[in-house]
C-alpha cells in the first residue's frame, strides 16, 4: 500500500468532486432513485464546508453540495461527501459533527422553520474492507432497549470503490476514469490499469479538457502511487493517438504549476530570490515525492545557482526513472 499522505488523496478527490457536473453525475448514477426523483439537480451548487467551525477545519476533507427538492420545507437539501482512503470506525461521528454544525449555524443566524436535510455519503477507496456499520446507533452498547430512544439514529451512505465490481463502475468518462484510478491507486495493479484509464480519458473530445484531466491524473499518480514509474506513464501515453503531442504540454503544465507553488512557499519563508528559489523548492519537492534523497543530495539541489540548469532538471524529473538522471544534471 502506498505510504502517501491522506492529504494527497483528499486533494485529488476535491479536484474532481468540487465540480458540479461530476457530483451531479455521481448522484444520478449511484444514489437511490427514490431520493434522486425528488431533487432539482440543475440547482446543484458546491458550498464546500462553509458551516464547519474554524477549529474543526483540520478534521474535515468535505465536499458539501446544496440542491433543491421539488417539494418540502425547507427547499434546500445538502449532500456531505466525506472521502476516506482508509477505514474509520468513527467516520459517523465526523459527519454528525458537520451536520450539527450546519444546523446550529442556521439557528445562530436566526433562521426559523424546519432544519434542512443533510445526506452524508462516505466515498472509500482503501485496500482493507470497510468492516464498520453505517448506522450511528451501532457505536453504542446500551444495557437494555430502554436506552435506545436516547441514542441518535441515522446512517451514512457508503460507496466503496475499492471493492466495487468493475461492471458497476459507471457514469461519464471522467467519473469512470476517476473511480478506476481511486480503485487501483494503492495497488500494484495500477501499472496494468493506467493505460486503460488514460485511454478512457483520451476519448474526451475537447483537447483542453483532455489535457486538464490528464494533468490532474498524472500529478496524483506521481504523488500517491509507489507502483508506477515514468516508463509506465510513457507507455500509457504512447497508446493514445494524440499522446506524443500531449505529453510535452502536460509535463510543462505540471512543471509550471509546481514552480508557482514553490515560489509561493519561498515568499512565505521570507526568501527574496524569487523565481530561482521557487524552482529550487519545487525541484526538491518533486524529487522527494519520487525518490529517497540523502542530506547531501538535498543540499546539492538547494544550492544550484543557474536557472537554465534548474529548468533542465525540472523537465527531466517528471519522467526520470531514477534520481541520478536528475542529479547528474546538477553536478
Amino acid at each position: 500500500m502506498s505510504s502517501s499522505s491522506p492529504r494527497v488523496h483528499d486533494r485529488f478527490f476535491k479536484q474532481i468532486f468540487t465540480r458540479p457536473e461530476h457530483v451531479r453525475d455521481f448522484i444520478t448514477t449511484y444514489l437511490p432513485a427514490e431520493i434522486v426523483a425528488h431533487l432539482d439537480l440543475e440547482s446543484l451548487e458546491v458550498v464546500n464546508g462553509n458551516y464547519v467551525e474554524a477549529d474543526l477545519g483540520e478534521y474535515f476533507s468535505d465536499v458539501v453540495v446544496k440542491t433543491r427538492v421539488m417539494q418540502g420545507n425547507p427547499a434546500d437539501l445538502y449532500f456531505l461527501f466525506e472521502h476516506k482512503s482508509g477505514p474509520e470506525r468513527y467516520a459517523r461521528v465526523q459527519v454528525l459533527q458537520y451536520m450539527a454544525s450546519r444546523w446550529y449555524a442556521q439557528i445562530r443566524d436566526g433562521q426559523s422553520g424546519p432544519l434542512p436535510l443533510i445526506i452524508p455519503v462516505v466515498i472509500y477507496h482503501g485496500t482493507r474492507l470497510w468492516n464498520f456499520s453505517v448506522g450511528f446507533e451501532d457505536l453504542f452498547d446500551p444495557p437494555s432497549s430502554e436506552y435506545l430512544p436516547y441514542i441518535p439514529k441515522f446512517e451514512h451512505i457508503l460507496h466503496d470503490i475499492s471493492h466495487l465490481n468493475e461492471s458497476d463502475i459507471k457514469g461519464t468518462i471522467v467519473l469512470q476514469a476517476v473511480q478506476l484510478l481511486l480503485k487501483y491507486i494503492q495497488s500494484p495493479e495500477l501499472r496494468d490499469q493506467l493505460p486503460r484509464i488514460v485511454k478512457l480519458l483520451g476519448s474526451l473530445v475537447e483537447k483542453e479538457l483532455l489535457t486538464e484531466y490528464l494533468q490532474v491524473v498524472l500529478e496524483y499518480v506521481f504523488q500517491a502511487s509507489e507502483y508506477v514509474d515514468a516508463s509506465d506513464v510513457r507507455d500509457a501515453f504512447e497508446r493514445l493517438p494524440q499522446g506524443e503531442e500531449l505529453m510535452p504540454t502536460i509535463a510543462d503544465k505540471l512543471r509550471q504549476e509546481g514552480m508557482q507553488q514553490g515560489m509561493q512557499q519561498g515568499m512565505q519563508q521570507g526568501m527574496q530570490q524569487g523565481e530561482l528559489q521557487g524552482k529550487r523548492i519545487i525541484l526538491l519537492k518533486q524529487m522527494q515525492r519520487k525518490f529517497s534523497l540523502t542530506s547531501g543530495e538535498e543540499v546539492l539541489i538547494t544550492s544550484v545557482q543557474d536557472q537554465a540548469t534548474l529548468d533542465q532538471a525540472l523537465e527531466s524529473v517528471l519522467f526520470a526513472q531514477d534520481k541520478f538522471e536528475v542529479l547528474g544534471l546538477l553536478r
